[in-house]
């Protein structure tokens, strides 16, 4: 009975030893393929630069086009949770369609510039690999270069961050609604890209 138990107490011990191989190699299979978690910790740093693009699509009666330049300031406040201040200018014409050209002999356009300084909260969803959702919102004052005018706006949108090698780039729709004129709103949709941990990315 000795030799018996002997070959399984061997048995056992090579079993063992096989699942301890396995486990390993699988261990170390997940790790190759899986996928690269770009920007880690990034969330955590303090400050986030960056430049955002984006238009104003059609809206109302008359046809809105506008092409918006802005800075990002980033300041990180609790997890999850950051205040961004975007300066920024827009470029913006104005062409009357038919329904409201009616009375004049010849079409007409005009342009408008004006300098806008949101000031957004935003709030981050749990990071899901190199993809983020995240909601925005907060108040934009802007002043109209045409007619020397200040217009308050309450702004609140959503969007995706995408976590870049050494970059974040970031898709986002917002709504922006005029507090002087209930009946005035518009629809901004932009592209940013980002940096976390000031410019020190950009140097390793």
């Amino acid at each position: 009975m000795e030799p018996l138990a002997s070959t399984m107490r061997k048995n056992k011990l090579y079993i063992l030893i096989f699942l301890a191989l396995f486990s390993g190699l699988g261990l170390q299979a997940q790790k190759k393929f899986r996928p690269s978690l770009n920007l880690s910790g990034s969330d955590e740093e303090l400050w986030n630069f960056g430049v955002m693009f984006g238009n104003y699509p059609e809206t109302g009666l008359d046809w809105l086009e506008g092409f918006n330049v802005r800075l990002i300031a980033e300041r990180n406040l609790i997890e999850r949770l950051d205040l961004r201040i975007e300066p920024g200018i827009i470029f913006e014409k104005l062409r009357p369609n038919s329904a409201t050209s009616v009375t004049s002999s010849e079409p007409f356009e005009s342009s408008s510039t004006e300098i806008q300084i949101p000031l957004v909260f935003k709030y981050s969803s749990n990071r899901a690999s190199n993809v983020n959702p995240f909601v925005l919102g907060g108040y934009q004052p802007v002043f109209r270069f045409d007619n020397q005018e200040l217009i308050h706006y309450i702004e609140a949108g959503f969007g995706f961050d995408f976590y870049l090698r050494k970059s974040k780039a970031a898709l986002h729709m917002r709504l922006n609604k005029n507090l002087s004129n209930a009946a005035s709103s518009g629809i901004f949709i932009g592209f940013s890209v980002e940096t976390r941990d000031g410019w020190k990315l950009y140097r390793q």
